[in-house]
């Protein structure tokens, strides 16, 4: 995400359950009741913990790492799209909106504000806000959405969306947050892998934590 050294992530919070890991469709939204096609994407970098567990995306609220490379693609892809998140996301992000694009704040709680962006109290209103084109049109695509975290909208968000754009690390790091293992997602064939780039190395001496990194896309299998 677009943050310094000293910011939190936006991929903190509480570690989701093993249901629907296997990306099942919820009950409460089919892909049928949601309006125009778009495409529903989810974004994170991950580590592995300390005990070796794959998908560590946070600690304390915060990422114990920091990595030029993927708060540059982050900004890349998600630029003036609509971005998806939860309460605590976006109170990890300062309470600010993530300029260029239309964020979209998820709490169950009504009387929950964000201003700068729009609170909805569940990942369908949201998405369905989302794809709503604005009058007049403020230069947003929204062909594309973009869940920007933290676990829990990831864990239900598994079952809308079409691809996932992971940076893997090269890390081994303090966790209590982590995002679905696409991998085993992948091995029960629910997901395949895309594209799994080469390994690179680091090059802002202000990045910490990380020894390489490598981008991976995994894919719904339809």
């Amino acid at each position: 995400m677009e943050h310094d050294s000293s910011s939190k992530s936006g991929y903190h919070e509480p570690e989701p359950g093993h249901a629907g890991l296997l990306g099942d469709k919820s009950k409460e939204f089919e892909e049928d009741n949601l309006s125009d096609p778009c495409s529903i994407n989810l974004i994170w970098a991950q580590a592995r913990a300390n005990d070796g567990k794959r998908g560590a995306i946070g600690y304390q609220g915060g990422m114990p790492w920091r990595l030029s490379e993927d708060m540059k693609r982050f900004k890349e892809l998600t630029i003036s799209h609509p971005v998806l998140m939860g309460r605590l996301t976006w109170q990890s992000m300062g309470s600010k909106p993530l300029p260029g694009r239309d964020n979209v704040v998820i709490s169950g709680n009504p009387d929950f504000r964000a201003p700068g962006a729009t609170v909805m109290m569940s990942l369908q209103d949201a998405v369905e806000m989302a794809r709503q084109e604005a009058i007049p049109a403020d230069g947003i695509d929204r062909s594309e959405i973009w869940v920007i975290g933290g676990a829990r909208i990831f864990q239900e968000a598994l079952s809308l969306a079409d691809r996932a754009y992971v940076t893997e690390l090269d890390a081994q790091v303090d966790a209590d947050t982590f995002a679905p293992d696409m991998d085993e997602l992948a091995g029960h064939r629910f997901w395949r892998v895309g594209q799994r780039g080469s390994w690179q190395q680091a090059v802002d001496p202000r990045d910490r934590g990380v020894k390489r990194f490598r981008y991976v896309t995994y894919e719904k299998v339809r």
